[in-house]
C-alpha cells in the first residue's frame, strides 16, 4: 500500500513518458506557490504584530485590525493546505475551499462589525442609509456562511459515506 505522499509518484509513473515533464513542471510550480504562500503568511503576520505594537493606536482599534489580519493569514494557510493536498492526493479538494469561504465570510463580518462599532457617529449613522447597508451586508454574509457550512457538512458526510 502506497503512502499518501507516494500516490503522486505512482500517478507520474503511470502517465505516458511524453507527459511526465509536464507533471514535474506542475509539481514544481505548485511547490513554488506553496513557498510563496508561506512567505506571504509569515510577512503579513510579522507586519501586523509590529504595526499593532509600534503605532500608538488604542487597544479598541489595534485588536480588531490584528484579528482581521490573523484571519487573513488563516485563509492563506488554508490555501497552502490546498496546494499541499495536491501533492498528497493529486486531485481537487473541495473542503479547503469551503473552509476558506467560511473563514473569509467570518473575517468580513468581524471587519464590518468592528468598523461600525468604532464609528464615532454611531447615533447619526443608525438613522442613515449606511446603517441599513451594513445590516444588509451582515445578512448576506451570514447567509453565505450558512450555505457554505451546509455544503461543508454535506461534503464531509458524502466523503465519510463513500469511505465505508
Amino acid at each position: 500500500m502506497e503512502s499518501e505522499w507516494g500516490q503522486r509518484g505512482v500517478e507520474r509513473q503511470a502517465a505516458p513518458k511524453w507527459i511526465r515533464p509536464l507533471l514535474w513542471a506542475e509539481d514544481g510550480l505548485q511547490l513554488l506557490v506553496a513557498i510563496v504562500l508561506m512567505v506571504i503568511a509569515a510577512a503579513v503576520m510579522v507586519h501586523a504584530v509590529t504595526e499593532a505594537l509600534r503605532h500608538g493606536q488604542t487597544f479598541a482599534v489595534s485588536v480588531p485590525n490584528l484579528i482581521n489580519t490573523v484571519l487573513f493569514v488563516v485563509i492563506v494557510l488554508e490555501l497552502f493546505g490546498t496546494v499541499m493536498s495536491h501533492f498528497r492526493s493529486g486531485g481537487f479538494q473541495l473542503r479547503p475551499f469551503l473552509i476558506i469561504g467560511i473563514v473569509s465570510g467570518v473575517r468580513h463580518i468581524l471587519s464590518v462589525g468592528a468598523k461600525s462599532t468604532f464609528n464615532s457617529n454611531s447615533i447619526e449613522s443608525a438613522k442613515s442609509s449606511e446603517f441599513s447597508h451594513t445590516m444588509i451586508e451582515f445578512g448576506v454574509n451570514i447567509a453565505i456562511i450558512v450555505g457554505l457550512v451546509v455544503a461543508l457538512v454535506l461534503v464531509t458526510k458524502f466523503q465519510s459515506d463513500s469511505k465505508e
